[in-house]
């Protein structure tokens, strides 16, 4: 398997491990607003690797960078100092799904924020970039579902 992202230059104390295989990424990591670049980059090669269309990737690479950091915003810290999270990113035949699990057993919630607020507006811009997305409560925290469509193929005369 070829090098999809060098990580070399990197902060060499982040906590991650990774699997991929068939159109699947696990990863378990602290998350850290320092490493939200390098979480991009590695889905985006993912999404590059499985040949996803540039619109649904960066859909997809919005909105797992939205709910990462939701989990750096909305989640407390544990007694390490560090907020846990797994990212399982999924190739489907119809598009692509992610699934964000924090430790926090609080759902998000929905609010209406002011035009001119800068925070409040994850769930709105999820709900519009995402085709499908839900939320599960789970003993261990919740899981933050989405799915986006890939666009149907046109047909060349």
């Amino acid at each position: 398997m070829e090098l999809l992202v060098d990580t070399r230059e990197r902060d060499a104390s982040v906590r991650v491990t990774s699997r991929s295989v068939n159109g699947q990424l696990d990863m378990s990591f602290s998350v850290r607003a320092e490493d939200l670049g390098t979480v991009r980059d590695i889905v985006a090669a993912h999404l590059c690797w499985w040949r996803v269309d540039n619109g649904t990737a960066f859909r997809m690479l919005t909105v797992v960078n939205e709910l990462l950091t939701n989990v750096l915003q909305h989640t407390p810290a544990g007694a390490d100092g560090c907020r846990m999270a797994n990212l399982l990113l999924q190739k489907v035949p119809d598009g692509v799904t992610a699934i964000v699990r924090d430790q926090d057993r609080c759902p998000p919630v929905y609010s209406s924020p002011d035009p001119l607020a800068e925070e409040g507006r994850g769930l709105m811009m999820l709900r519009a970039l995402a085709d499908d997305t839900s939320v599960s409560v789970t003993s261990a925290g919740k899981d933050v579902w989405v799915f986006i469509a890939s666009p149907e193929p046109t047909e060349h005369f």
